[in-house]
């Protein structure tokens, strides 16, 4: 999949461009909305998503202490593709590009 090799060799200016990307895939494959939002404090301040209205009911999830998510439908997802999605996700917010890529949910479909 092209989006594959994107998500994963993005440069840190286009963190905002990747998690659109990765929104929009969820959304896509299982019908999941997703904000990702960066931790200020006790505030989560919206940084990339799909929609403009805040999903209920609401599941916050840490990614990292600086990202984390607001989700809805977090349970459509088989566990297996979470997994590797917040595996991806740490890493790639965390700056590791080149290990981000074998932990995608998607990799099965490059």
């Amino acid at each position: 999949m092209e989006n594959e090799t994107y998500a994963s060799e993005a440069s840190p200016e286009r963190i905002d461009e990747v998690l659109e990307w990765i929104a929009r895939e969820l959304k896509e494959r299982y019908g999941v909305r997703v904000w990702f939002a960066e931790i200020l404090g006790k505030r989560w301040s919206y940084r990339a998503g799909v929609g403009n209205e805040f999903p209920t009911p609401l599941e916050h999830i840490m990614i990292t202490p600086r990202f984390g998510m607001v989700v809805e439908g977090w349970g459509k997802i088989p566990e297996e593709d979470r997994s590797a999605l917040l595996t991806f996700l740490r890493g790639y917010l965390a700056g590791d590009k080149t290990g981000a890529r074998e932990a995608s949910p998607w990799k099965r479909e490059s």
